[in-house]
């Protein structure tokens, strides 16, 4: 049934592509995009300004048409359909792909690690020119990494205030990746998997009660409709959805095209870090308009949370061990407690 669903994902996309393209004959090569957020955020803003500096810097020689929303694969989908050359490019979040990408996933995975978006742009930035290990594993995948993009720090969003960490006991709260449910299970509450696409329905329906979520995202999404309190704690921090591009895409590329996209890509990050930021903070007065009510978290409370959780970077480490790859490992988590620290 899975194979079926995705064989009609591409077809639709072959559709889709094969309509767009006739537009874009002039260009030497055309490149589909599909991203798995909407066009409303800040984020995806600056990935149609990058799509568009490419072609200008190639002068129209590559072309890069950008599908957001999913339009042509859910965000689950995305790693099968670069893996299949369905698609040329990719953003999607590596969180949602621990087993196939584990050191992509890991820092947009792991729970209470990072603080702040200068932290997770300074983070990714490293370990992309420091961490052979990205490339090789992009590689294994039929891909190549381009950037990262960032997210706002995730706070503790509600459908009802929740006034200490006993109140946590048996929430049904949303999580990804395998990192977040652990962390939500050591103080009581129920983990529940879901894909961004699916929190607004979740939350509505009663099937969660809390969700994690950056302020900008939590006001661009309307979640704000159906949970109206924001705790002060942050559960996750760290870079969002990556940009990956199909090796066999890469290659049609020429040595001075491949140059400037790699130039565009970095000054994207830039970009996108400075704009998340300030969308975090555009976003604080709008949510309070809508009747948004924004709590302290007892701070003796963080504190038990945060001592409650695993050791995840020594559960990473050991789980690479297992693969072969625990220098790397250590190599990683070298850098991220640099950044941090």
């Amino acid at each position: 049934m899975q194979s079926i669903s995705r064989g009609l994902t591409t077809l639709f996309s072959a559709l889709l592509i094969f309509s767009v393209t006739a537009l874009s004959v002039q260009a030497k090569t055309f490149l589909r995009a599909n991203s798995q957020y909407s066009d409303v955020q800040s984020g995806s803003k600056i990935m149609q300004q990058w799509a568009e500096d490419i072609k200008t810097r190639t002068d129209g020689e590559v072309e890069i048409k950008m599908f957001f929303g999913g339009a042509l694969g859910k965000a689950q989908e995305n790693l099968a359909l670069l893996q299949e050359q369905a698609i040329d490019i990719a953003l999607m979040s590596p969180g949602y792909f621990p087993a196939e990408l584990p050191f992509h996933a890991a820092p947009n995975s792991i729970p209470m690690a990072m603080s702040n978006v200068n932290q997770a742009y300074t983070l990714m930035v490293r370990l992309m020119d420091e961490l052979p290990i990205l490339d090789e594993e992009a590689a294994e995948n039929g891909a190549k990494t381009l950037l990262f993009q960032h997210l706002n720090p995730y706070k503790m969003v509600c459908t009802e205030q929740i006034t200490s960490l006993d109140q946590m006991k048996g929430k049904k709260f949303r999580t990804w990746g395998k990192d977040l449910p652990r962390a939500i299970s050591a103080v009581g509450g129920t983990p529940v998997t879901l894909f961004f696409p699916d929190i607004y329905e979740a939350l509505s329906s009663g099937n969660v009660d809390c969700i994690p979520v950056s302020m900008d995202l939590y006001l661009n999404y309307k979640f704000y409709e159906v949970a109206k309190h924001v705790h002060d704690i942050t559960i996750w921090e760290g870079p969002t959805a990556g940009t990956w591009i199909t090796t066999a895409a890469w290659g049609r590329l020429s040595p001075e095209e491949q140059q400037i996209v790699q130039e565009v890509s970095r000054e994207a990050m830039i970009k996108d870090r400075d704009a998340t930021i300030q969308a975090g903070k555009d976003a604080i007065g709008q949510l309070e308009a809508q009747g948004v009510q924004f709590h302290d978290f007892p701070q003796a409370d963080k504190d038990k949370w945060r001592a409650a959780i695993p050791d995840f970077f020594a559960d990473f480490i050991s789980d690479m061990d297992d693969r072969g790859k625990g220098d790397q490992a250590r190599k990683m988590i070298e850098i991220w407690k640099e950044v941090t620290n």
